[in-house]
């Protein structure tokens, strides 16, 4: 393969063959990465300012802006970084040395992100859009209940990208049993 090339072919023992990215890309791909779960984790703090805004007193006038534009920052900003940040993080996770099966970090984070998508999805998306549709018939309609379950959402959803973070950073438990299947089949034989 040439130098240019983003991946490098690295044989191992046996018949398979694993891809590794040249350290420029992969250095592109996790600042990628990074970028992208990062405005997944601002927008979900943003989203949380804004139900609590909303929820308050003083926000009454303003619950069917909040509600609106929290629904715009989940079309906007949640659901393209949830997707991006996934998609990057597969990539990284395909073409480097962490592979996606082969530590437990790498696999609760995945569970983490695809669950977080989904909570996202079910729970707090659908909370804002009845909030947002009581609101827009009625600013001051009672919806301390929806109003609750949305914030407490937005903080269950930034304490599970917080864990991802961390995951990211301390690689905790080790390998898989995959993992350690995979990299007894790479050592070389010991010739006598």
């Amino acid at each position: 393969m040439s130098e240019h090339t983003t991946t490098a072919v690295v044989a191992t023992r046996g018949r398979r063959l694993t891809w590794q990215m040249k350290p420029p890309a992969r250095k592109a791909w996790l600042l990628a990465h990074v970028a992208v779960s990062v405005g997944w984790f601002g927008g979900g703090y943003a989203m949380l300012v804004m139900g609590i805004v909303a929820m308050t007193s003083a926000g009454t006038p303003l619950r069917p802006a909040a509600y609106e534009l929290m629904h715009l920052s989940d079309t906007a900003i949640m659901i393209p970084g949830s997707l991006g940040a996934l998609i990057t993080g597969l990539v990284v996770a395909l073409y480097s040395k962490w592979r996606v099966l082969h530590h437990w970090w790498v696999v609760i984070k995945l569970l983490l992100t695809v669950g977080a998508m989904v909570f996202a999805y079910a729970y707090i998306a659908q909370n804002v859009k009845t909030a947002l549709e009581a609101t827009l018939a009625n600013p001051a309609a009672d919806v301390e209940r929806i109003a609750e379950s949305v914030i407490s959402g937005n903080v269950v959803m930034l304490l599970a990208l917080l864990a991802t973070t961390l995951l990211s950073i301390f690689k905790p438990w080790g390998r898989t049993a995959y993992g350690r299947r995979a990299l007894a089949g790479r050592r070389p034989v010991r010739r006598s």
